[in-house]
């Protein structure tokens, strides 16, 4: 268009008159126009499709422009880029630096602006803390209520999630709950610790309140216990720095292979080691019994406690062999024992020599008779000078029978499917007894043993695919039981019991 323009009008032609002058002035401005349009059309093609700046700011883009008046290209100055369109020739060049518009701004990268997002969510305001005991009689609307908040915000609280709802409304005298608020006084969350190893928090967020439980900040220590047999075992374990829930774990663990009556002896050894869970305040959360050793005259006896893949716990001996038993030695806590199995007993109220072939566990009143193994009632009557019995079958091997009871549990019946330890019934004195007791026998293929000496059946052993697991755990906490070695391990003192 501009070569035709040229030819047209800038030949050197003496200057048009009258018609043609008045047509001339038009067509002038024609060009300019064009010439105008297509600069602006250059310009916004390079600016699209040009290369930012070495700064890269748009602000800063230089544009590369043809000179104005440059001469027709030739074959030898003109080439074509990589889009098929002809490049300016080589030589003077003229540039152009374009300015963003008015109403734009430098947009930032899209990572920047997620980077700035995930900086602002992380953000969150100064929280006030408030630490509230529960009372007895507490609900958790009373206390927020007595903190000053509405029930609306109970409601809301509950509503957050099946966590919040669950630990909130089951509170009990002595727990704390920590509440949670912003600095206009109004409720931003709660803080609770729900268990020994996790908390329950709610927090406000955009869309109302969530609930989560997280795990607490918990520190856990390998601690041992030795001492010496001088009387029980009980008073022994006692004097040595063991409470009483950490000797009731001992105590189920020999259950089946120690007749802690008359295995013992004075002078025998005893060491323990077991797993102490602190909370972020020091307190001691719980123990749990890891292995032990027991050294007597009669018997050496060493378990370990192993949790396999799937999550089943047992203690076992260092060849694999569970201790788990299928029954227990006692289906209650007694007293002492009031009469032992014999054959040739003279009865205490008929004066007759007469078997008796069970052993009679002394325990007062209401005392809890729990079942010895998982079995089925096969027997829930009074029977003569049995009195109310419970008898129970277990497999095709095994039955045990429970008398003198004072009563059944709610609900029992014939035909019903018992656990091992679930209440079966509870202590009495009816049909011919002197006294309150259980009379407790075990019946092996129709032959009745003596339920204290008789050699209860064990569990599984431990499975072979598990057994180079159990050794790599069992190595260390050996070695320290046998005193061959103490390393990450501290003695345990008297003082500890709480």
């Amino acid at each position: 268009m501009q070569t035709r323009l040229t030819e047209l009008d800038f030949k050197g032609r003496r200057p048009a008159t009258g018609r043609r002058r008045r047509h001339r002035r038009p067509v002038l401005r024609i060009a300019a126009i064009t010439g105008s349009a297509s600069a602006a059309a250059v310009l916004i093609w390079l600016w699209m499709d040009g290369s930012p700046s070495p700064q890269g700011s748009p602000a800063d883009s230089e544009l590369v422009l043809p000179p104005a008046e440059a001469a027709p290209a030739t074959a030898g100055t003109r080439t074509d880029n990589a889009n098929g369109l002809e490049e300016a020739p080589a030589g003077r060049l003229t540039t152009l630096a374009l300015a963003p518009a008015a109403d734009e701004s430098d947009p930032l990268p899209a990572s920047t602006e997620r980077e700035d997002e995930a900086a602002r969510a992380d953000v969150r305001p100064e929280l006030e803390e408030h630490e509230v005991t529960v009372r007895s009689g507490d609900s958790f609307a009373r206390i927020l209520s007595r903190a000053g908040h509405t029930a609306g915000d109970v409601q809301r609280i509950l509503n957050a999630g099946e966590p919040a709802e669950s630990a909130l409304t089951r509170l009990r005298p002595g727990q704390t709950l920590t509440l949670l608020r912003d600095d206009e006084g109004t409720l931003a969350g709660v803080r609770f610790a729900m268990a020994p190893e996790q908390k329950l928090l709610v927090r406000r967020g955009d869309d109302g309140f969530e609930a989560k439980t997280v795990p607490r900040e918990l520190e856990r220590e390998l601690r041992q216990v030795e001492g010496t047999i001088e009387g029980s075992l009980f008073l022994s374990a006692r004097r040595s720095g063991l409470d009483d829930r950490m000797i009731m774990q001992l105590a189920r663990v020999l259950d089946g292979d120690i007749d802690l009556g008359r295995d013992l002896r004075s002078g025998d050894t005893f060491s323990v080691l077991y797993e102490r869970t602190l909370g972020p305040d020091g307190q001691t959360l719980r123990k749990r019994l890891k292995a032990m050793r027991l050294e007597g005259a009669r018997k050496t006896l060493e378990a370990l406690r192993f949790e396999d893949p799937d999550g089943r716990v047992s203690f076992y001996t260092p060849d694999g062999t569970s201790l788990a038993r299928t029954f227990t030695r006692y289906p209650l806590d007694f007293e002492r024992i009031s009469s032992h199995f014999d054959r040739n007993r003279r009865h205490p109220i008929l004066g007759v020599r007469r078997p008796h072939l069970g052993v009679d566990l002394a325990a007062p009143t209401g005392t809890p008779v729990r079942a010895a193994a998982d079995g089925r009632v096969v027997e829930r009557r009074r029977n003569g000078g049995y009195g109310r019995v419970i008898t129970l079958r277990h497999g095709e091997r095994y039955q045990t029978l429970y008398a003198h009871l004072s009563r059944y549990a709610s609900g029992l019946s014939v035909g019903d499917r018992v656990q091992r330890g679930e209440v079966i019934g509870y202590v009495g004195a009816t049909g011919q007894a002197t006294g309150p007791h259980l009379h407790y026998e075990f019946i092996d293929n129709g032959r009745h043993r003596n339920p204290v000496t008789v050699d209860l059946p064990r569990a599984e052993p431990l499975p072979d695919e598990h057994r180079s697991a159990f050794r790599e755990h069992a190595a260390p906490l050996l070695a320290s039981l046998r005193g061959e070695s103490s390393a990450d391990i501290q003695l345990a003192s008297g003082e500890e019991r709480r």
